[in-house]
């Protein structure tokens, strides 16, 4: 029987679902990462999500002006449609982030990461959330300020529970608006609780080696597997 290309699509998808996390070099040559770079947006703090400002951040104006350099990371699938035969590629996963400079300890924010049902077990997460850390750098990697889905429950936790090669830093909660804390939350971390929604990432190779090494990003751009948008920041890569 001969298979059709929706059907061999669909083996080389499953082999690659039960690989778990992904590294670069399981990337097939149909797999491409793009890192985006948006520049800088002028974002008020009040449009920042839901964060109640006046009763839990009266100290904050709701009316600065946050200057936040943004990236999107994106990973698409290219395959043959045979339908037209033409290459198509298929937007299977995205990440989103933003910098809070002066706020949160300067760290990055990641407020929107979305995979595709198809390819949600397929390590496809951890491997956005491994290049958005190496672009963070030295500043940090932290959780949405407003909400964390199940799903990205579960990344953060591989990384803060499981991942050896990463370790966490704790961020001033009096000087980083979130929805995920409660008062509760509060007191509690400010008696020396540990929280995971308060918490920033690194690379263990960003402060440990000393030499900010990008392994993620590197081994991508080897394999061909990485595009870039726009320019690089200075002193983020």
């Amino acid at each position: 029987m001969r298979l059709t290309e929706n059907q061999l699509r669909d083996i080389i998808r499953n082999i690659i679902l039960r690989e778990g996390a992904l590294i670069p070099e399981q990337l097939s040559d149909d797999f491409t990462i793009t890192i985006k770079d948006r520049g800088i947006v002028s974002v008020p703090l009040s449009n920042l999500g839901r964060v109640d400002l006046k009763q839990r951040f009266g100290h904050l104006n709701p009316n600065t002006i946050l200057k936040m350099p943004h990236y999107s990371i994106y990973i698409d699938y290219k395959y043959v449609d045979p339908t037209t035969q033409e290459l198509t590629s298929e937007r299977f996963a995205e990440l989103e982030m933003r910098k809070w400079n002066g706020m949160c300890n300067d760290a990055w924010e990641v407020y929107w990461a979305e995979v595709h049902k198809n390819y949600k077990m397929g390590g496809f997460g951890p491997l956005m959330y491994d290049v958005a850390m190496e672009l963070a750098g030295k500043y940090g990697l932290m959780c949405d300020r407003n909400s964390v889905s199940y799903e990205a429950a579960r990344v953060w936790n591989y990384y803060l529970e499981i991942r050896s090669d990463v370790y966490s830093e704790n961020i001033d909660i009096n000087n980083c608006p979130s929805d995920m804390m409660s008062t509760n939350n509060r007191v509690a971390i400010s008696k020396g609780a540990d929280n995971p929604w308060h918490q920033k990432v690194y690379f263990s190779t960003h402060y440990m080696s000393g030499g900010g090494q990008k392994p993620v990003i590197d081994a991508l751009h080897r394999a061909g597997r990485l595009e870039w948008v726009g320019r690089i920041y200075d002193n983020e890569y």
